[in-house]
């Protein structure tokens, strides 16, 4: 909720709070949407774009401040700005300065927004990203399209702007008082870690994979799971294909963030996620191909995605946040203790996914628009998917030098299209194919 003063501010909701404590040199969280066109970017218009969709949606016109015992947002002064991408993806941004938390740059056909988590999950910066591109469209070629085609939700401010999980917290809905939001515990032995070499100045690299998403879709049908849960498969055995012989018995675990959205009415345009993990134990008896792994996937997706377990996780981490000791803690000591238990969880888990879903433009737009592309910063490996049409992208980040897991990925998503194109990582500039 806004307060009135001199200076209007607000608190972060519930789950941006621990990302100015975490964000580090090894993962800034910061996450990127990119979307390319069929022509090359005209900066004037992407300019005129930025100032028009921020004049729709101002709260992305923020800033951090740190308080006593909590950071806050209050709203930034200096203008937003549009650059030609020079560097590599995914640097940190600027939390300190009083600068917007995010910026757009463009690079030939493509338009990225770079923003820090604290702002907005991906489903709600996608609104966003998807007004700049269509008021992009309308400024570069105002005799196809009219500023009045683009859609804008019909959703008040304070809607776009409400905390997901204040608003969907139950005071009766028993849960134990940990952040919910780092993860589970789980409880199984000897998940397996990545012990590969990261690039010394820590640099975010990606690689990416575009497949026929209704291949990919036809193939998980065929076996009875989702796509998500396909894919979530597919990784646990790239993953394990690379382990060494001595390894090859450990669990992998995978943390997917998931949409409360879709379980929880809401229209905010602020972080509304939870993390659930998927945990595949090779050391159980049976089989681990295909077949039985993803089955294995399915229940644990099912077990995950309840009503109970999601409102528990909203409650735990609510019941968390307004804990008298919590609340009167020092921001510097939350600032240890953030960093602290982000670092525990990191050990329970393997990897991330993270899915975006299918991508929607309005009817006038689409046909200008080649392909999305979402990925994340990350102190270990994640991989990030979204589908635009048929295109299905595939993304990995990594801070890791070497590229065995996402080799051995793609090797088995060929098995699934053989047209798959794969590009490497590519620094400031086009991928290499």
């Amino acid at each position: 909720m806004w307060k009135t003063g001199r200076v209007r501010w607000k608190r972060l909701d519930n789950a941006a709070k621990i990302f100015p404590s975490i964000a580090s040199a090894e993962d800034p969280e910061v996450f990127r949407l990119a979307c390319e066109l069929r022509e090359e970017i005209a900066p004037a218009a992407l300019e005129a774009a930025l100032s028009s969709a921020l004049a729709d949606y101002p709260q992305f016109s923020d800033t951090i401040r740190r308080g006593v015992f909590w950071y806050y947002l209050e709203r930034t002064r200096v203008s937003a700005k549009v650059e030609e991408e020079k560097t590599a993806p995914l640097g940190p941004i600027e939390i300190d300065g009083g600068g917007p938390l995010f910026r757009v740059s463009y690079y030939k056909r493509r338009i990225n927004l770079e923003m820090f988590h604290a702002l907005a999950d991906g489903t709600g910066a996608f609104v966003f990203f998807r007004s700049l591109i269509e008021y992009y469209l309308a400024e570069a070629h105002p005799e196809l399209y009219d500023k009045s085609m683009v859609e804008v939700p019909d959703v008040s401010g304070r809607e776009q702007e409400s905390d997901g999980f204040t608003e969907h917290f139950k005071k009766s809905v028993g849960s134990p008082l940990r952040f919910e939001f780092l993860g589970n515990k789980g409880g199984v032995r000897q998940v397996y870690h990545f012990s590969e070499r990261k690039a010394a100045d820590l640099r975010q690299s990606v690689t990416e994979g575009w497949v026929s998403a209704d291949k990919v879709h036809a193939a998980a049908k065929a076996i009875g799971v989702t796509v998500t849960e396909y894919v979530t498969a597919v990784l646990i055995l790239a993953v394990h294909d690379t382990m060494s012989p001595r390894e090859k018995r450990r669990s992998v675990a995978v943390a997917v963030p998931v949409n409360l959205r879709r379980y929880f009415p809401s229209s905010t345009m602020r972080n509304f996620f939870g993390i659930i993990q998927v945990t595949h134990d090779f050391a159980a008896e049976g089989e681990h191909d295909m077949e039985a792994v993803a089955a294995d996937v399915r229940e644990s997706f099912k077990r995950e995605l309840t009503q109970e377990n999601l409102e528990q996780k909203i409650a735990s981490q609510v019941k968390m946040e307004r804990h008298p000791i919590v609340r009167f803690c020092p921001l510097v000591l939350k600032d240890f203790i953030m960093r602290s238990l982000s670092r525990s969880s990191a050990k329970r888990r393997t990897v991330t996914l993270s899915n975006v879903g299918r991508i929607g433009m309005n009817e006038p737009f689409s046909h200008e628009i080649e392909r999305f592309d979402v990925f994340n910063s990350t102190a270990g490996r994640q991989l990030c998917l979204c589908t635009f049409g048929d295109r299905m992208t595939l993304t990995f980040s990594t801070v890791f030098v070497e590229r065995d897991v996402e080799r051995a990925f793609f090797r088995r998503m060929a098995k699934v299209d053989p047209d798959i194109v794969v590009a490497a990582s590519y620094l400031g500039g086009a991928p290499e194919e």
